[in-house]
């Protein structure tokens, strides 16, 4: 039994081995697509409809305030599915263009505003974690545990916050610069961020539409993302729970039997973790199998182990460049 342990891979004097950092290949890199490439997407959408929108903008009914401006505007709550109906195409031309943008632009605002928001609240969590924890002694290696250990809560709690933020400026906003009261203000930005846009309250004034470039494409986005972000706390609460039941049951001697993963009749530590993890979901029997076929192929030796000659006879068979 001593034996069998002592070889178990996982195992070293009673003790597991620190974990290391993953290697991802460059195409899932969390940082591969970055916030520039990001922004440079955006402006070259909010550019190239700009230019269009401005040199048919009498083909375009509505209040004019600026020819750049109103496009600008026309590009943003047309891409964002705003449509307050205070401007609208006209002739066939606008229209297909209309039809273009808007398909292009949820296109965009799913993907690369997405990405953005999650970029930006990922930075922000640590700050949302300091705040909450500001009277406990919290170091900076238990912040960045905290954080990663309840990820789906604090992005969650990072992203109701800037909501509430953006609704409160919004609606002090169109108070202060469109005279709206506060009632008919607070209205405008339920029915804008939720993309309502029945019309009736909407930016008119040049500085209005201004702000409304910049705050509905930042209010709309962080509404989807909230909801996604209590999707995905909901399904991380519901995996905990489950970790929790899978971790504290009682053992049984069928689950012994299945956990035996090589019929030797003691199940070691890798075997016992990989059932685990079975059972919570974290990996399933194809998972299994195919990192098992992968372990057999580099095992050149057939020694049930991976040494540093097993490595070395498989680069002697590769190719040379």
């Amino acid at each position: 039994m001593a034996d069998h342990n002592t070889k178990d891979p996982l195992l070293k004097k009673g003790k597991i081995y620190k974990d290391q950092p993953l290697i991802y290949p460059p195409s899932i890199s969390t940082n591969q697509f970055c916030l520039k490439q990001m922004s440079v997407i955006l402006a070259a959408y909010l550019t190239m409809g700009t230019v269009c929108f401005s040199l048919i903008q009498d083909q375009i009914s509505g209040k004019k305030t600026n020819k750049i401006l109103d496009a600008v505007y026309f590009c943003v709550i047309t891409m964002t599915a705003a449509g307050y109906g205070d401007v609208g195409p006209e002739t066939k031309l606008a229209k297909s263009l209309a039809c273009i943008f808007v398909f292009t632009g949820l296109a965009l605002g799913g993907f690369v505003l997405s990405k953005a928001a999650d970029y930006i609240v990922e930075r922000q969590e640590i700050l949302l974690v300091k705040a909450i924890h500001a009277r406990e002694t919290y170091g900076p290696n238990d912040i960045l545990k905290e954080a990663e250990t309840n990820k789906a809560k604090y992005k969650f709690l990072t992203v109701l916050t800037l909501i509430i933020f953006l609704m409160t400026l919004g609606t002090l906003f169109l108070s202060l610069v469109e005279k709206l009261s506060y009632f008919e203000a607070f209205y405008c930005v339920c029915a804008t961020i939720t993309t309502l846009g029945y019309g009736d309250k909407s930016f008119s004034t040049r500085g209005g539409r201004l702000f409304a470039v910049f705050w509905i494409l930042i209010t709309t986005v962080s509404l989807a993302q909230l909801f996604v972000y209590l999707v995905e706390l909901w399904t991380e609460n519901r995996r905990c729970t489950l970790a929790h039941w899978v971790l504290n049951r009682k053992l049984t001697i069928q689950d012994l039997e299945k956990a035996d993963l090589d019929d030797d009749k003691v199940v070691s530590a890798a075997e016992y973790i990989v059932y685990k993890l079975r059972e919570m979901g974290k990996v399933s029997n194809e998972d299994i199998a195919i990192v098992v076929e992968g372990f057999k192929n580099l095992d050149v030796d057939r020694s049930g182990t991976l040494t540093v000659n097993d490595l070395k006879i498989i680069e002697s068979f590769e190719p040379q460049c």
